[in-house]
């Protein structure tokens, strides 16, 4: 299951990108839906199994998604 971590600037986003890479987490840096654009143009896209994980390693750093949402059928559930 696809989940979008949003975030409040490209800067934090690229900075987010780092840090995962950095700990070889699976990810992706996607442009961000057209539902979520207020928060940020980009968004990383994770799937569900590591999401706690991946949430963790970013609170650790000092940075928290503005919004977390999983991609369901008609569009995007907040969790």
């Amino acid at each position: 299951m696809k989940n979008l971590l949003a975030f409040g600037s490209t800067h934090i986003v690229l900075k987010a990108e780092s840090i995962l890479q950095d700990m070889d987490l699976a990810f992706r840096l996607n442009p961000a839906p057209s539902l979520l654009t207020s928060y940020c143009d980009l968004v990383i896209t994770v799937e569900g199994d590591i999401l706690a994980e991946v949430v963790t390693v970013l609170g650790d750093a000092g940075i928290t998604p503005k919004g977390v949402y999983r991609k369901e059928k008609k569009g995007y559930v907040k969790l």
